[in-house]
């Protein structure tokens, strides 16, 4: 909602500065503003910029002027992807191995305790780091192996039927997921509400962390264990379950019913480079 509300007033705004009517606009006012944007913004970001000014004129019973039968806006979009093209520039995936390195870098510190607990329930649950921070101790269920949480609502489930997502055991106690999540709410004495709670400075526990902490947790462990945080984000946990799952060879209708993936496509999307090397021509030709 906070993208969508951006792009119409973004666009809003650049049809003031230009004198032009943004509701209803006309094609050409669409193809021109593109044009004008294209030289600060992302493919990707225009795409979602003109399905959401689509979105408002749908919405106050108008035409879309951003439909791709206008010549004009086609036109001028295709030669948007010749000139920037349209490939998405990926962060890294929190694989097992990275992952281990950062919780290795974790102080032993109820900060840390914490820490431990979200990397390792995010990445086990291949959860988006919106539906990590919106955990309670309400949606969590204690079975013997090991834990079921039900995700309330996500970027796929806007309707809110929910979702479980089993979080097994882990096989060694510093990277086991449940026992992890146990020792913070034990520590924080959490009993109910909001699991993952911000922390200051003094140690003094506050409200639920943001989505963006997640994120700058992320690069700042990645950075203690001596890796690039620019090439990591919050999306990495997500992203290192899965192609950690694909390289050991789990399949993908496992992969997709634990991140809740309808489309094969979205998931091989995070497994293109490990599937380049299997079966590979050259590594099989005796180099």
């Amino acid at each position: 909602m906070r993208a969508y509300s951006s792009d119409w007033a973004a666009f809003e705004a650049w049809c003031a500065s230009k004198g032009l009517t943004a509701l209803p606009a006309t094609p050409a006012t669409v193809a021109l503003c593109i044009s004008d944007m294209a030289a600060t913004l992302k493919p990707a970001t225009l795409q979602r910029r003109l399905a959401d000014i689509s979105k408002a004129h749908q919405a106050a019973r108008y035409d879309s002027p951003c439909a791709m039968r206008h010549a004009v806006v086609a036109e001028v979009w295709q030669g948007i992807k010749r000139t920037h093209g349209t490939t998405q520039t990926a962060k890294a995936a929190a694989t097992t191995e990275v992952l281990r390195s950062m919780i290795g870098a974790l102080p032993d510190s109820p900060s840390g305790i914490r820490d431990r607990a979200l990397l390792l329930v995010g990445f086990a649950g291949a959860f988006r780091r919106s539906e990590l921070v919106a955990l309670n101790v309400e949606d969590i269920a204690e079975v013997e192996a090991g834990l079921i949480i039900t995700i309330r609502r996500s970027k796929t489930d806007q309707d809110g039927q929910g979702r479980k997502v089993a979080i097994p055991f882990g096989s060694l106690l510093e990277t086991c997921p449940v026992r992890s999540l146990r020792a913070w709410l034990r520590l924080a004495s959490i009993e109910a509400g909001a699991i993952f709670r911000s922390i200051d400075r003094h140690g003094h526990m506050h409200d639920r962390m943001t989505d963006h902490s997640v994120a700058l947790i992320v690069k700042r462990l990645v950075m203690a264990a001596g890796l690039d945080p620019a090439k990591f984000s919050g999306h990495s946990l997500r992203a290192g379950l899965v192609t950690s799952a694909a390289s050991a060879g789990v399949s993908e209708a496992s992969i997709m019913r634990k991140t809740g993936h309808r489309s094969v496509a979205m998931v091989r999307r995070y497994v293109t480079d490990v599937n380049l090397f299997r079966d590979d021509a050259a590594a099989r030709v005796g180099l």
